[in-house]
């Protein structure tokens, strides 16, 4: 089984894990026995505060497919890889107790898209960097969370930061359509 297919069915097993067993088991948390309990480190990732707050992230990484297409297969492979990562960078987050959520590695696949010079992935990048700024200045909680937690934009500065690192180093993808079918890129029209 080749490598990026065995990564694929890890993140799609921990999502099924984490939706079928209780979050009190599974979110980070952050207190100073945090490292007592490792599996957190990649369960609070994929775990959420409510189905509405799941179904949001999940219509996100639609949103990335739609834009990215196939060419998102392998960055989705990664996510197994880079949850623990993210979870570490959010022990030291102030006033945060717990963690839930698929966010912050849906900002990862924003990151690594950065090398995609098509006008979507821009718009996208443009609009993700908007709503950044806006839940780190208003502090405010998402329509979709429970009204005691508030957005963790943290986790998605830190996402965000690890998909720039993953996409400067990977080499370029070839565009292709959300179909999966080659595309040409703003680039490619100029030559």
């Amino acid at each position: 089984m080749p490598a990026e297919t065995l990564l694929l069915a890890s993140g799609a097993g921990l999502l099924l894990l984490a939706t079928l067993l209780p979050g009190d088991l599974l979110q980070l948390n952050t207190g100073p026995l945090a490292l007592l309990e490792p599996w957190r480190l990649w369960t609070s990732q994929f775990c959420h505060w409510s189905p509405l707050h799941l179904a949001a992230n999940l219509a996100a990484l639609g949103g990335l497919w739609l834009v990215a297409g196939r060419a998102l297969l392998p960055r989705l492979a990664l996510l197994p890889l880079v949850a623990p990562l993210l979870s570490l960078g959010l022990l030291g987050v102030p006033g945060l107790a717990h963690y839930r959520g698929l966010s912050g590695l849906v900002a990862f696949l924003v990151g690594t898209l950065a090398r995609d010079a098509r006008w979507p992935v821009r718009l996208l990048m443009l609009g993700f960097g908007l709503k950044l700024g806006v839940d780190a200045l208003s502090g405010t909680s998402a329509p979709f969370l429970p009204d005691t937690i508030q957005t963790t934009w943290q986790a998605h500065l830190g996402g965000l930061g690890l998909g720039l690192l993953a996409a400067w180093r990977m080499p370029a993808l070839a565009h292709t359509a959300p179909d999966g079918a080659p595309s040409v890129s703003p680039a490619e029209h100029i030559r």
